[in-house]
């Protein structure tokens, strides 16, 4: 074989290998197991889901809740929390307007802004403000702690490791659904982990900003919190 035959055979090798190390890499990232994409049908850009992504100014958000994850007095029981975005810029300036169902007539209302990237809180509120507001951080917005970055929506994907003692979990995508929700019927990929007996579940839908509906248990089997999406607006 002459010498730019060889040349040629390599070249067109090493490309070959450069392209299976992409796809791997591709696959290694998503955190794939199981059955669903492999190296053989790597996931793309457009089965990602980034948090906050598709939120427009004036947009309102209303859940029901039910979070056990603060003190007594921050507890929220059948409880109607809505989020109105308003564009800022940089930033989102959210309305919220949580209703405890334990008491009806307790109505809060607060003002926060938060950053555009992960609905961080960039701006300080006061102690009376951040104690309404903690059951709602340690819930509904509580997938900014798996979700950090963009997430693979596609069965078998790793989103993140829940440690437990000296156990680690994985938190992944275990299937795609349909739910009926108050807000509609909703396409949703179910992330799910198990801790102990209990199995904790986030449904997350590719076009809204945060998850549909979720209900999460903590180490001792105990309800830490259980919400789903009452109504959407634009």
């Amino acid at each position: 074989m002459s010498p730019k035959r060889i040349i040629f055979v390599a070249t067109g090798i090493f490309a070959g290998i450069g392209i299976l190390v992409s796809v791997v890499i591709i696959a290694i990232n998503g955190g794939f197991s199981g059955e669903g994409p492999s190296i053989f049908n790597p996931p793309t850009s457009k089965d990602l889901w980034t948090l906050g992504s598709n939120i427009a100014d004036g947009m309102n958000l209303t859940y029901s809740l039910t979070s056990n994850t603060g003190d007594d007095k921050a507890n929220l029981t059948d409880s109607i929390v809505s989020m109105r975005f308003h564009n800022m810029g940089e930033k989102w300036n959210i309305d919220f307007k949580i209703q405890n169902g334990s008491n009806n007539n307790n109505v809060s209302e607060i003002h926060a802004n938060v950053s555009k990237n992960q609905l961080l809180m960039t701006d300080p509120i006061t102690e009376k403000d951040n104690k309404f507001l903690q059951p709602i951080e340690a819930s509904v917005l509580a997938i900014r702690d798996i979700a950090r970055e963009p997430k693979y929506l596609v069965v078998g994907a790793v989103w993140d490791k829940i440690f437990t003692g000296s156990n680690t979990i994985d938190a992944k995508i275990q299937s795609k659904d349909s739910i009926s929700t108050p807000a509609g019927m909703y396409d949703v990929f179910s992330l799910q982990y198990k801790v102990g007996n209990s199995s904790s579940i986030i449904y997350i839908n590719k076009d809204l900003p945060l998850p549909v509906k979720a209900q999460v248990y903590g180490e001792n089997g105990n309800l830490l919190y259980d919400y789903e999406l009452q109504s959407i607006s634009r």
